[in-house]
Parts: structure tokens; C-alpha cells; sequence
């Protein structure tokens, strides 16, 4: 089933932080690919960035080699010619005032499980919320995207699969994308693996391929990038191609 305009879900406002949060929030999220597949989504991410600001880069799902995270951002981005960026690999301690200089803030890939992990255990999940809520741009790719699904139990469906060797048991996201999970590495074979995991849980999800992404505000979630996405949903699976807006 393709369509152009959907309007499935409102978007949440359980409580009092959730309406504030969606009421400015900007939120990139893309499907992991690798420089070429991401530039569409990281074109779009420095169009958004107030001139003069940097960009926060934050790699700490990565669990090998953060010089060689530092290296690939740097030379993404001033392929793009944007070269305003501070890395950080250490999050404790970090206050909003300590990120209130950024004008984005772009969280990396690799495993989802030490990602929200190291998030929680340093408190900068919070901190990362009042940062959304004041209307800047936060991009996340692959497990940077995941974690603001419902649940990062999507991080274990596909050709990439993390191991939650950090023993994570809650395992909620920050559930800022209309009540979906997101899949990254989205491939046509993983159809069966999706279908599944929405009829056990009961949780939509919105699947991005490597060369997709999302634009997600209090509006809706517009496609970006140069692939369409895929919404599964009870025994549906919806097309949603690039440039169209859903709810």
C-alpha cells in the first residue's frame, strides 16, 4: 500500500514535559547508512543550525575506536563545508548550561543498549530533553534514532543486532515519535522479523533504510532523504514516500 498523506497517530501528550517537549522539538532521525547514504538527512540537519552555532557530536554507542568516530564526523561534514563541531565522549556531570552553546546536537550509532544506558546513568537523558524542548535540532542515526522510539527492542531485529551486554532492563525509549518504535538497516527481508515484534507488542513501527529518515515536530513526521519509509502497523505494512507528512 502506498500513500502521500497519512494521518494514523496523535502525536502523545501524557503528561505536562511531554506537551512542552512536543510542542518545539525537531528531531532527525535516520536509518544508519554509511556518508553517502547519510548526507541528504545531514544537508538537512545543517540547515537548521543558527549561523555561528556548533554542533554537538555525541559517539558513545560506539564502544571501539571514538578517534575513528571523530575522523568519519569530521570529514562528513566538511565535505559539506561545515566544520563547527565539539566532540564529547563523557557525559557526567554534563548540565543544560553545559550544552545551552549548541545549536544542534548529532548522536551516533552503534549499540542502542549502551546508548540509552550511559544516557541514564549520567542523567543526560534529561538534560537531552530540555535541550529538545527548546526547539533546537537533535539528530540521531541508527541507535542515535532508536532510543527515541517507544522501546529499543527494535535494535534486535535485522542484519544488526546489539547485544545488551550493559544488562539494560528497561528497555522504553524516549517515546517521542507518536507511540512507533523505530527499526534502522531497514531491508525488505526483515518484513517477518517486524511483523512479529508488532503483533507480540502491540507497537507500530516505523522502519528506515539507509538511506531514509525523519523529520519529527508537534506537526507531524515528514520523510527525508532519498528512500521512502515503512509503517507497520497490526497486519499493515504502509508506504511512505519522501517529502510526505504523517500523524
Amino acid at each position: 500500500m502506498i500513500v502521500h498523506l497519512v494521518f494514523l497517530f496523535l502525536i502523545p501528550g501524557q503528561n505536562s514535559e511531554m506537551k512542552l517537549l512536543n510542542k518545539n522539538m525537531q528531531l532527525i532521525l535516520t536509518g544508519g547508512g554509511d556518508e553517502h547514504d547519510s548526507r541528504p538527512m545531514d544537508e538537512f540537519l545543517i540547515k537548521l543550525i543558527q549561523p555561528g552555532k556548533k554542533i554537538l557530536y555525541i559517539p558513545i554507542a560506539q564502544n571501539g575506536d571514538l578517534e575513528r568516530c571523530r575522523i568519519w564526523f569530521e570529514s562528513a561534514f566538511t565535505n559539506l563545508e561545515f566544520n563547527n563541531y565539539e566532540m564529547w565522549v563523557h557525559l557526567r556531570n554534563k548540565t543544560y548550561k553545559d550544552i545551552d552553546e549548541f545549536g544542534g546536537i548529532y548522536i551516533g550509532g552503534g549499540n542502542t543498549f549502551s546508548l540509552l544506558y550511559n544516557l541514564r546513568i549520567t542523567g543526560f537523558d534529561e538534560v537531552l530533553l530540555q535541550f529538545i524542548s527548546s526547539g533546537r535540532p537533535v539528530y540521531g542515526g541508527s541507535a542515535g534514532a532508536i532510543i527515541f522510539g517507544k522501546t529499543i527492542e527494535t535494535a534486535t531485529l535485522g542484519r544488526i543486532i546489539d547485544n545488551n551486554h550493559v544488562g539494560l532492563n528497561d528497555k522504553a525509549g524516549f517515546n517521542l515519535v507518536c507511540e512507533c518504535a523505530i527499526h534502522c538497516h531497514y531491508e525488505d527481508a526483515y518484513d517477518s522479523y517486524i511483523r512479529s515484534f508488532v503483533l507480540e507488542k502491540g507497537i507500530p513501527v516505523i522502519a528506515l533504510g539507509e538511506c531514509s529518515g525523519l523529520f519529527v515536530t508537534n506537526t507531524g513526521i515528514k520523510v527525508i532523504g532519498v528512500e521512502p519509509v515503512y509503517l507497520f502497523k497490526r497486519e499493515e505494512k504502509i508506504t511512505i514516500n519522501v517529502n510526505h507528512i504523517f500523524k
